[in-house]
């Protein structure tokens, strides 16, 4: 390939082969993540009974997996430094050195996570609760370090982004030139910057508390402490994966529609106010959890401004979509099925927000689908929809589009399958992380395991699709979507 993006990788320094180490890297994670989390419902479906010690440690790292080391990192690191330069009109990242140097910490990291998962696996889930993660007798140490140099990695590349937006000014376009996806990069960069300091030192002080028994956290200290400082740091986390995924979408939602985006201003400042939200909601988290009556209230009237800007978005969507020539593709399929996803996810996180019923679910099912409504419904499936409509440029080539539609369609499906049931199952009183279902909700964990199958079948079909396009599929056009932003001015990938 020109300038290939497989070439050379243990040793690029290129935006585009780091974006493809970053995408090798954080798929496996997924996938890795996503098989720790299909064994427990076949287990449990098929009437063996799981031992809760490794119930506890599976959904540590399921969760720890997920969250920190895919979730978090995939649109920046993967979408965000393929496209960056190229939205901007500048040939690299500002720091190429940079770029591979937190390459390298965030795989370092994810290594020794792996390793205390094969030394002695941590139970303690994946919130590191105190007083559980003071005794927990798993390589918590290791853990730690692990995740303390993808804390750094966040930081790394949100400087490097930072820098590239700032020195791209005096050659490219104006900040309100950039695309949404660049915005919502720039935007997120700086959490990661502050979120990224701040959790490397609280999981080094936690470790510290768990292995000499000293530290803030350690030993009589009230356990609000730490989940204060973690829901602190993963609050904003939250939000700056569900912003960068807003960018793609919004991205992709002008390009298939082929005019350009309703409402562009409104969108940058519902994004800065989803961020400035994020930082001030933390404590709804906590509701239920021992957290005061008034400041529980409190937290939650904040978070639900959210609900302002997040309508500013879906209508600029909305009116984006509304009368233009929609491309019939498989990017349109996987943004229809985030905005579906996405409307049952603020739906529950309503319920959750209020601090009566909050109380009640916080700590059921109902949480666990909400989670994953928000996250595998919206930034996975934003990823989805992203990797299909840049893929022509990333690749150079073609996938087969009715195959991409289908792989849309099942995803949809089974995502909803699988957790729908579980809003069910929390309303009922179903708890978080039990190793036995009750014999009334069997037909509702068999019905939710079925859907995991399903939904990772359509992974499956979209890994395919794109794996045998790089192989056999078509040579891609310049331009496929007639699409008006900058990064499609540069020439499709192909082979020579």
């Amino acid at each position: 390939m020109n300038d290939g993006a497989t070439a050379g990788l243990p040793f690029a320094r290129n935006h585009k082969s780091i974006a493809m180490m970053y995408l090798f890297w954080t798929m496996s994670l997924f996938v890795l993540g996503a098989v720790i989390a299909a064994f427990l419902p076949l287990e449990m479906s098929s009437g063996n009974e799981v031992d809760q010690a490794v119930l506890d440690q599976m959904l540590t790292y399921h969760g720890v997996i997920m969250v920190f080391m895919f979730l978090v990192p995939v649109i920046p690191s993967v979408l965000g430094y393929f496209l960056l330069p190229l939205q901007l009109g500048v040939d690299e990242m500002a720091m190429p050195k940079l770029s591979r140097c937190s390459f390298g910490f965030f795989a370092l990291g994810t290594i020794l996570v792996l390793v205390s998962m094969a030394k002695y696996p941590v139970g303690t889930g994946w919130t590191f609760n105190t007083p559980y993660s003071l005794i927990d007798g798993g390589s918590l140490g290791i853990m730690a370090a692990g995740l303390a140099l993808i804390a750094l990695n966040w930081v790394l590349t949100g400087v490097n982004i930072i820098g590239t937006v700032h020195r791209s000014r005096g050659e490219g376009p104006g900040f309100f030139d950039m695309p949404i996806l660049s915005w919502a990069l720039y935007l997120t960069s700086y959490v990661l910057v502050i979120t990224g300091v701040v959790f490397a030192v609280i999981i080094g002080l936690l470790a510290v508390a768990n292995v000499t028994g000293r530290g803030p956290f350690a030993g009589q200290a009230d356990p609000l402490l730490w989940q204060n400082a973690f829901w602190f740091v993963t609050t904003p986390a939250a939000f700056f994966t569900i912003l960068p995924a807003i960018g793609v979408i919004s991205d992709v939602i002008a390009g298939i529609s082929r005019k350009a985006l309703t409402g562009y201003r409104t969108v940058i400042w519902s994004m800065v106010s989803l961020l400035a939200v994020g930082f001030a909601s933390w404590g709804t988290h906590m509701i239920g959890s021992g957290l005061d009556a008034g400041l529980g209230f409190s937290f939650s009237v904040v978070a639900l401004l959210a609900v302002i800007p997040m309508a500013l978005i879906t209508y600029s969507w909305l009116a984006t979509l509304s009368r233009g020539a929609i491309a019939c593709a498989a990017p349109t399929t996987f943004t229809l099925a985030f905005l579906l996803n996405g409307c049952i996810g603020a739906a529950l996180g309503l319920f959750l927000l209020n601090p009566s019923v909050g109380a009640y679910l916080a700590s059921t099912m109902f949480t666990t689908a909400y989670i994953h409504y928000v996250m595998m419904g919206g930034v996975v499936t934003a990823l989805l929809a992203g990797l299909h409509y840049w893929w022509p440029m990333i690749a150079g080539r073609t996938y087969d589009s009715l195959l991409g539609r289908v792989s849309g369609v099942v995803y949809l499906v089974g995502l909803n399958l699988a957790f729908f049931p579980q809003i069910i199952m929390g309303t009922r009183g179903l708890p978080q992380g039990t190793h036995t279902v009750p014999s009334d909700m069997t037909g509702l964990q068999v019905v939710s395991t079925v859907g995991i199958a399903v939904l990772l079948f359509g992974v499956a079909l979209v890994v395919f699709n794109l794996v045998r396009s790089l192989i056999s599929g078509p040579r891609a056009e310049a331009n496929p979507w007639a699409a008006a932003s900058p990064e499609w001015l540069t020439e499709p990938r192909l082979e020579d």
